[in-house]
């Protein structure tokens, strides 16, 4: 017998006899306890038992259209509390909207966002933003390594602006600086007086210019041309500079070994570590490449470095292998 057989059975008992006890089925039927609370779950859950202390077994049951008029008088208290508590709601956001939009208003007007687009436009913003620091640039570069007419035009301006006193801090992705050109560049930026780390990840290109200023790309536009945001606001470049820090603080104090080849020794750090925590991403040859700043030929090689290290069949038993070893702990 089911619960729903079992609970029939003692709703028609109890409407035979109002003071059936519970003994009837637990002795005399076999029911066990738990057999018999839930038979009475059931049926107070349908509104068809309710509590009654006049009744030695501590219930009562009702016909069936009284239980289903009970239940439907719940559920329209229940919606109508509801409707009050988003009346009143809405009334609350009604007053912040009145209070507040103004103020949010006025921030919005403080922030001021540029669109630059193609290689001039915004080699000219670069250009103008070198020109009014005063105290420090901030700067994070991933993807592959530019062009080397772009790092000398770069190298120029960057001598210029430390010239004038001015404090840079610079974070490049390590395979862009295994490049020669990137390599003699960052080592040349870095005799002239700029602090230049390297990192195997990096989020985004970043140039913060003091505390009011921020250049980070935009979509390329229809015609395929580069495209950049220059914001001024302090709240806003405030975020940057945090998103900045916390790049700075992971990153390595650029040697010759942070700009040595990446086909390098392999080490369980490192790169290869970058890539476990990618492959546990989940994320494909193509977008670790990406973010690596290498080809997908060698993001294969790694990946095929790192699983023979690990004696590891696949990738994904590579990856419990890292996991085992703690190589994704932070």
């Amino acid at each position: 017998m089911d619960a729903r057989a079992r609970a029939q059975e003692l709703y028609r008992l109890a409407l035979d006899n109002a003071a059936w006890c519970p003994e009837t089925l637990t002795e005399s039927r076999g029911w066990s306890g738990t057999e018999l609370a839930d038979a009475l779950r059931l049926l107070g859950r349908l509104g068809l038992f309710v509590p009654s202390s006049d009744n030695r077994n501590g219930w009562t049951a009702l016909a069936p259209d009284t239980a289903l008029r009970n239940l439907l008088l719940d559920e329209e208290q229940h919606t109508h509390a509801l409707l009050t508590a988003v009346r009143q709601t809405r009334s609350a956001l009604a007053q912040v909207v009145a209070d507040f939009q103004p103020v949010h208003a006025r921030e919005l007007s403080s922030v001021q966002m540029e669109v630059v687009t193609g290689e001039a436009n915004v080699s000219a913003a670069l250009q103008d933003a070198s020109q009014r620091v005063e105290e420090e640039v901030l700067s994070l570069h991933p993807g592959r390594a530019l062009p080397a007419g772009m790092v000398e035009a770069g190298l120029e301006r960057d001598r210029l602006v430390l010239g004038r006193g001015v404090r840079i801090r610079t974070v490049h992705l390590g395979s862009a600086a295994a490049v020669p050109h990137m390599t003699a560049y960052l080592r040349r930026l870095n005799g002239a007086g700029a602090q230049v780390r390297t990192a195997h990840t990096l989020p985004l290109r970043l140039i913060v210019v003091d505390r009011s200023l921020a250049i980070v790309p935009a979509s390329q536009t229809a015609d395929g041309e580069i495209a950049a945001v220059v914001l001024r606001s302090e709240t806003l470049v405030g975020v940057f500079r945090g998103i900045f820090e916390h790049c700075w603080a992971s990153a390595t104090v650029l040697t010759e070994s942070a700009t040595a080849s990446p086909e390098g020794d392999w080490h369980p750090t490192g790169r290869h570590r970058e890539l476990v925590r990618m492959l546990a991403g989940g994320l494909t040859d193509e977008a670790m490449a990406r973010k690596l700043g290498i080809s997908e030929r060698t993001v294969r090689r790694l990946v095929s470095e790192l699983t023979e290290r690990l004696g590891a069949a696949s990738r994904f038993q590579a990856g419990v292998c890292a996991v085992r070893l703690g190589w994704l702990d932070d």
